[in-house]
């Protein structure tokens, strides 16, 4: 349970929650109002910001090394965003919305 490889794996799957959630929440946003996906991208990452800085702060009461929570929290975070990114891509692309005649 000390060794740093544990705290990051903790780390990654807390980072990987994060991801997750995101992706709940964009998908969400993406079927109700499409209009303020744009917007709902600060909410995202103020998410992640909290998460690294809550995994720094609260790194130095652990008896895992802070740097090593910081690097698998980010891949935690980063990595799945490359599978939920595609799948957020399918999902918009399965709505098959109606153009606009004034969208140029």
């Amino acid at each position: 349970m000390n060794s740093d490889i544990f705290g990051a794996a903790v780390a990654f799957a807390g980072g990987v929650l994060i991801a997750w959630v995101n992706y709940l929440f964009s998908r969400r946003v993406i079927s109700k109002c499409p209009e303020r996906y744009a917007a709902m991208q600060i909410a995202k990452q103020m998410l992640q910001i909290l998460y690294m800085a809550a995994l720094f702060v609260f790194g130095k009461y652990t008896p895992w090394d802070r740097i090593w929570l910081l690097v698998a929290g980010t891949l935690g975070i980063t990595l799945p965003m490359f599978w939920f990114t595609y799948k957020l891509v399918k999902f918009n692309d399965s709505l098959k919305r109606k153009e606009d005649l004034t969208d140029g």
